[in-house]
């Protein structure tokens, strides 16, 4: 089984490679209380499940205004896996007609997936269901470009885009023809633009004024393998700047070429991440703290967002909101001088881009580690799960996101020696963790690892002598 968090994986890429690779399997989604079981046969969607009661393929019949509610029941009984057979056997309309309405009924919970900003995505190889179960799609990439072209997020379009760095150029060993995907006019035009090597931002620079339909056709020609991204020397995957992930690629149109100070002003939002905090002020690293107010006062008149138009209100409430990062940090001296001990360890290469990559990725992890409790609460730890292994990659020094990881993997009895090692990671941190103690010592005892989980709880009494939940499993231990 493979797991992706949507918020860092997007569906559009998950659903290209499926495609491409022409995997034969069930894809799970899950973005409560939605959860749709996608299943696939050699890259071609088969069938689509899902739990809410409204997505059925009776209930799609009824209001479509094909069949009656009573008529629906017959319909809606039994296994999911079913409806389409059930459909064809109860005789209603002729074949073609039911080809066509299972077509639409497919494509109505297909393409909304493309949209969602958050969830899990589970893909578990498994054989392709029966033939006569299935309801294949007339033409998969069109269906695929249509759920691109309905994402109107402009968080989920630039989630989707990846790392703007990447260079992409024709794949001329893609499965599907450029002149075999039904894009409009505007759309082939930008498609047959790309004849060479590019990066990803360089080639978007060339259609400002159609931003996201520009975009959209990079996802699409990606999730098509059109275009293919050039691979070179690994490099470290939070190179992915976090205030990338936050762009609307919308902006550009939206703002227009001839006001020119609110482009610079999303310029100076988009460069944030390079700058250390004097870089940013225009003030010497010697710079009084009058100085340095003076500085902040400048630069928040400046970019007072009551001067700007509202479309560029997240991009001034970015660099507002450094403006007082910055003065704070620089004008206290005690935090001052730990941010210059954090400057001064930085490689020098990119000047301040090591120093914002790294508090970038403090930053992700986290969120991400925030975001995970929350799944975690609401039991889904296979969503937890990836993005705590993304925060934990980011901050390796935190005790409580292995702590939490070990809990979620454990939930699943093939991940329980990945949970022990998650727990020790935690306990090289935070020896003294009597919560993490005893949670190593209640999966040694569920492995039958008696004597192990009796040495943890006889350390938790070491550290907390009273400790009720480590003396109750002490002493069940020694009753049997």
């Amino acid at each position: 089984m493979s797991l992706e968090r949507i918020e860092i994986t997007p569906f559009a890429v998950i659903a290209g490679e499926i495609l491409q690779q022409r995997k034969t399997g069930s894809l799970t989604i899950v973005h409560a209380p939605l959860r749709r079981n996608l299943y696939f046969a050699q890259g071609e969607l088969a069938l689509i499940t899902s739990t809410a009661p409204e997505d059925s393929l009776a209930d799609f019949l009824v209001r479509r205004g094909v069949i009656t509610g009573d008529r629906a029941l017959p319909l809606a009984a039994g296994d999911a896996l079913e409806a389409a057979a059930r459909f064809h056997e109860s005789g209603l309309l002729d074949m073609s007609a039911r080809q066509t309405l299972l077509r639409e009924w497919m494509t109505s919970l297909f393409i909304p997936l493309f949209s969602l900003d958050e969830g899990t995505a589970a893909f578990t190889d498994v054989e392709a269901i029966e033939p006569d179960k299935r309801v294949f799609l007339q033409s998969m990439p069109a269906v695929v470009l249509e759920g691109i072209r309905a994402i109107t997020n402009g968080l989920v379009l630039r989630r989707s885009l990846g790392d703007l760095k990447r260079t992409i150029e024709p794949d001329h060993t893609a499965p599907f023809s450029l002149d075999a995907i039904p894009l409009t006019d505007a759309e082939r035009t930008i498609a047959e633009a790309l004849n060479e090597p590019q990066a990803i931002e360089t080639f978007l620079k060339q259609f400002t004024s159609d931003s996201v339909t520009a975009a959209r056709v990079v996802i699409a020609m990606m999730a098509l393998g059109l275009y293919s991204v050039i691979t070179h020397a690994a490099r470290p995957i939070a190179a992915i700047d976090d205030s990338d992930m936050h762009r609307d690629l919308e902006l550009l149109a939206a703002i227009g070429s001839n006001d020119q100070r609110s482009l610079r002003a999303v310029g100076v939002s988009r460069q944030l991440a390079s700058l250390d905090h004097y870089q940013f002020l225009e003030i010497p690293r010697a710079a009084t703290r009058g100085q340095i107010a003076g500085a902040a006062d400048q630069k928040k008149h400046q970019y007072n967002p009551s001067t700007y138009p509202p479309v560029v209100k997240d991009a001034l409430a970015a660099i507002n909101k450094r403006i007082n990062e910055a003065s704070e940090v620089l004008q206290n001296p005690v935090r001052r001088s730990a941010y210059d001990k954090l400057l001064d360890q930085r490689t020098g290469r990119g000047g301040g881009d090591e120093l914002q990559r790294r508090a970038a990725q403090r930053s992700i992890a986290n969120q991400n580690f925030q975001r995970a409790r929350e799944l975690s609460a609401t039991g889904d730890y296979y969503g937890a799960i990836v993005l705590l292994k993304q925060s934990v990659n980011y901050a390796p020094d935190r005790a409580e996101a292995w702590h939490l990881l070990g809990a979620c993997q454990e939930r699943n009895p093939k991940w329980r020696r990945d949970a022990a090692e998650s727990f020790q990671r935690a306990l090289s941190l935070d020896p003294n963790s009597v919560d993490v103690l005893i949670s190593l010592g209640d999966l040694y005892r569920t492995e039958g690892l008696i004597s192990r989980a009796q040495s943890c709880y006889e350390d938790v009494l070491k550290i907390a002598a009273d400790h009720p939940e480590a003396k109750s499993r002490l002493a069940a231990i020694r009753k049997k």
